[in-house]
């Protein structure tokens, strides 16, 4: 939607895509959003104010953000409270219903403010951001918007937060249906682009961002995001709508604080540029192993206590007499998304010289696992190998879980979303928003492996 001329965000985006609910559309132009009176609305500073907006690296935007030990120092929460919002944040009415994403948000705000973050800040999105204390966004979110902004654009918003409130340590949340409304249909092939310039005009080396998806029952008016459509569906909706959240920092914070208080909120994942420490891993050689191999680390007949070992050592093997090994890993300190099997199962490969190794099975401990005197007791996954041939000296072999886009982005994304209620829980061009977050924080073409374990199969001496 388009920016007033007064309330100048940031320098100018050509951007032809606007968040759907925006009272700029051509079916909303007769409706008329009161401005709140100065006195009691705040501004966050822009690049006019004689205070800046608070940025630790305003100076430096080509110096990436170093990771730091203990408390984030800052977590800014930016809550959408736009028109299309509404339906999400409805006025209490007699019945004192809430939605969830009513109960969903209001949690979240409450465990940021109990949180150890060392300064936590709260905002509303309207035409800017505009400074809240959590009381303030907290009733919101309760009571419902009262006064729905008449503008809201996503790509000047992103460049805001990754322009004015990026800084080392430090993460911003953004809460939002990230509905496009482009001005006709040949922006569509456009909204990737969009946000990968929004996103990369400061140049961020560290930039890291997480998507978690949610759904919610929605009472009130829904706003399609094409123009071509239905332009409004009055008393929606049948069927959940999806909300998101968006963490967006250095890719340390942004790990740190997806554990610290998103891990255990049930929802979907995406995580672009964040990056993890290579998991806990070893061998297990007495954990379902097939064939005549043992540990071939030169001290692993000492067994020394909370060893772990990754080398191989084969002492005879064919067609006829296979050699399979179990891997352990402990992925309790990963996301959610990295350690679902389904996705385990799709996205760990293995890549070897000389041999014919091939991952036959990934599972998941039990209780049996769990309870076992054994050392696969440790891990919380296993990796099981089969080789039938090996090379005449040692190679590398390695356990590589790629990161790949989860496939809820491809089920959540339609092209028309005019008719919701068929449609299902779905958002207009979510695979061009990932798309274009990817491009930004991606070094390659292809992302940067969640984690890499190496080993070493070689012929036993």
């Amino acid at each position: 939607m388009h920016l007033t001329r007064s309330f100048r965000l940031l320098p100018a985006l050509t951007v032809g895509l606007l968040l759907a609910g925006c009272y700029s559309r051509s079916d909303m132009k007769g409706e008329k959003a009161t401005a709140p009176a100065a006195s009691t609305e705040t501004a966050a500073p822009d690049e006019n104010a004689t205070t800046p907006a608070p940025t630790a690296d305003a100076t430096n935007n080509s110096a990436p953000a170093t990771a730091a030990a203990g408390p984030l120092a800052q977590v800014n929460v930016f809550l959408e409270v736009s028109g299309s919002m509404e339906g999400f944040m409805p006025k209490t009415g007699a019945d004192a219903a809430n939605t969830r994403f009513q109960q969903h948000v209001a949690q979240f705000l409450s465990e940021v403010n109990r949180s150890s973050a060392a300064r936590k800040t709260y905002f509303r999105i309207k035409e800017k951001p505009y400074r809240d204390s959590y009381q303030q966004l907290s009733q919101t979110v309760r009571s419902g918007i009262q006064q729905p902004a008449s503008s809201t654009d996503i790509p000047t918003v992103l460049d805001t937060l990754v322009s004015g409130y990026y800084a080392t340590n430090t993460v911003s949340v953004l809460i939002s249906d990230f509905i496009y409304s482009p001005k006709n249909a040949g922006a569509i092939p456009y909204i990737s682009t969009d946000i990968t310039d929004a996103l990369n005009r400061t140049q961020r080396p560290d930039l890291a961002i997480s998507v978690y998806g949610y759904t919610s029952d929605f009472r009130g008016a829904y706003y399609p995001a094409l123009n071509t459509g239905v332009r409004k569906i009055s008393a929606c909706c049948d069927t959940p709508i999806p909300y998101y959240f968006w963490v967006i920092g250095p890719a340390d914070a942004v790990r740190r604080f997806d554990a610290a208080l998103l891990e255990r909120q049930p929802g979907q994942q995406a995580h672009f540029g964040v990056k993890y420490p290579t998991p806990a891993s070893s061998l297990l050689s007495r954990f379902q192993n097939v064939g005549a191999w043992y540990y071939g680390e030169k001290d692993a007949s000492k067994r020394a206590a909370g060893a772990s070992y990754h080398t191989v050592a084969v002492s005879s093997i064919s067609a006829k007499e296979p050699v399979e090994f179990v891997v352990g890993m402990d992925l309790k300190t990963l996301p959610a998304l990295y350690r679902d099997l389904n996705y385990l199962k799709t996205s760990l490969n293995i890549q070897a010289q000389d041999t014919d190794a091939k991952i036959v099975s990934v599972f998941a401990a039990n209780e049996q696992t769990k309870n076992s005197s054994g050392e696969e007791s440790k891990y919380t996954h296993f990796v099981k190998v089969h080789v039938t041939k090996l090379g005449k000296a040692a190679r590398p072999l390695q356990l590589v879980l790629r990161n790949q886009r989860p496939a809820w982005v491809a089920q959540w994304t339609t092209k028309n979303d005019s008719n919701i209620n068929q449609t299902g829980t779905k958002t207009f061009a979510l695979s061009s928003l990932m798309d274009g977050v990817q491009a930004v924080t991606a070094t390659e073409q292809t992302p940067t492996p969640v984690f890499i374990i190496p080993l070493t199969l070689q012929p036993a001496d």
